[in-house]
């Protein structure tokens, strides 16, 4: 565990949350609707489309999803490229598994990403299950003060630090640290 004197090369709260306000308010001026990350939905339609085009228009749930080639689609692929050259371009190396991750599960990038991959299908699974979508309902929610997102924003924290006590123990410290 790092000290906690050491400074870390990350931006300090003030301005990354002016950055953030940023960006949603340049979303707003310039899509209108707020952002979506549900763009793999729309191609999944349009996977679904090619095979069983009967299926997908007998489904309401796939009837009000845009089709293929839509921004949403673009945005989502635009975070996966954006975070790969973030990560490959910081000044301090990037690890694809974390020291805490490894400590308690050793380093294994099989088992990092289809945890990793479990708990973000999870978690869409949700969102799409409650008609909504993740950054939707909290990013944009909460920035127009809606009490669903505020209430969302409040419980995905809770039960984050939950997680995180459940899988990596107290204080995070791994196997030693119950």
């Amino acid at each position: 565990m790092k000290n906690n004197n050491t400074p870390l090369p990350y931006w300090k709260w003030v301005p990354a949350s002016f950055a953030l306000a940023g960006i949603i308010i340049f979303i707003f001026a310039t899509f209108g609707p707020p952002a979506s990350s549900s763009g793999f939905v729309s191609t999944l339609k349009g996977a679904i489309q090619v095979v069983a085009p009967d299926y997908v228009e007998a489904k309401a749930h796939y009837r009000m999803i845009p089709d293929t080639g839509s921004w949403i689609f673009a945005f989502v692929l635009g975070m996966a490229i954006g975070g790969f050259i973030a990560g490959r371009t910081f000044s301090i190396q990037v690890r694809d598994i974390p020291e805490i991750w490894e400590k308690r599960f050793g380093n294994s990038r099989v088992k990092r990403y289809a945890a990793t991959f479990a708990g973000g299908f999870l978690i869409l699974f949700a969102a799409r299950l409650a008609g909504g979508c993740t950054l939707g309902l909290f990013i944009s929610g909460s920035t127009q003060l809606a009490v669903s997102g505020l209430l969302f924003g409040v419980l995905i924290f809770a039960f984050a630090m939950l997680t995180a006590r459940i899988v990596f123990g107290k204080g995070g410290a791994g196997k030693e640290g119950k």
